[in-house]
């Protein structure tokens, strides 16, 4: 089975054509099994270093970069235009909140002068950086040394994402894909597995990209 994905908001002409979307109960499956664990916000920031780091562009990275703000771009409200199910402080309901959604202060709260308050390994005289120990201070400060669900993870940041599959779409090609966005090739399975963990959701992941959400 094979398993590629594309934003749908900038698809080329030549590029393959989705056969499958996440459907409107996995995107909110993932809400509510994110939104049930604490779990630092900043771990959105810091998924997206570790991709800058590892391709050599971490001095060029920004928390105005539209590949960053893309994962957290929702629309539906009139003054907060992200929304991401990230908390690590108040009350857990294991459903959405309106805390879910933030204001357009995310990238400054991002920037290197700002994000040493939440994460002050993730910069250094006013740059980025990505200590060797990432991986240690990651699960211990972000994830509160629980590993967070893959596929809930996938679900969610892959939301606006196309699939082409061939066969039946399994939670393991959400994860394919996830692990695609975010550069965590087989080498790195180890990396992988001290942070994130596997998960069964009671919904359909996938239809057709011309079908309605699976009901």
């Amino acid at each position: 089975m094979s398993v590629v994905t594309t934003t749908l908001t900038a698809v080329p002409e030549d590029a393959l054509v989705p056969t499958h979307v996440l459907t409107k109960d996995a995107v909110r499956w993932s809400i509510d099994t994110l939104g049930a664990q604490r779990l630092h916000p900043t771990f959105v920031m810091y998924l997206y270093l570790r991709k800058q780091h590892l391709a050599g562009a971490l001095a060029e990275a920004s928390a105005s970069s539209d590949e960053l703000l893309g994962l957290i771009r929702m629309p539906g409200h009139p003054t907060k235009p992200y929304y991401f199910p990230l908390i690590d402080r108040g009350r857990r309901t294991g459903k959405p909140l309106s805390t879910f959604w933030r204001a357009t202060n995310i990238p400054g709260s991002w920037s290197p002068t700002s994000i040493r308050r939440g994460a002050p390994w993730l910069t250094e005289d006013r740059q980025y950086v990505m200590p060797d120990n990432h991986v240690d201070l990651a699960l211990q400060q972000m994830l509160y040394n629980k590993p967070v669900s893959a596929l809930a993870l996938g679900a969610y940041f892959l939301r606006n994402d196309g699939f082409v599959l061939t066969g039946e779409p399994t939670a393991e090609d959400v994860i394919s894909g996830f692990r695609s966005k975010f550069d965590y090739p087989p080498e790195t399975d180890d990396e992988f597995a001290r942070l994130f963990s596997p998960a069964c959701p009671r919904c359909r992941l996938t239809g057709s990209s011309r079908c309605r959400p699976a009901r």
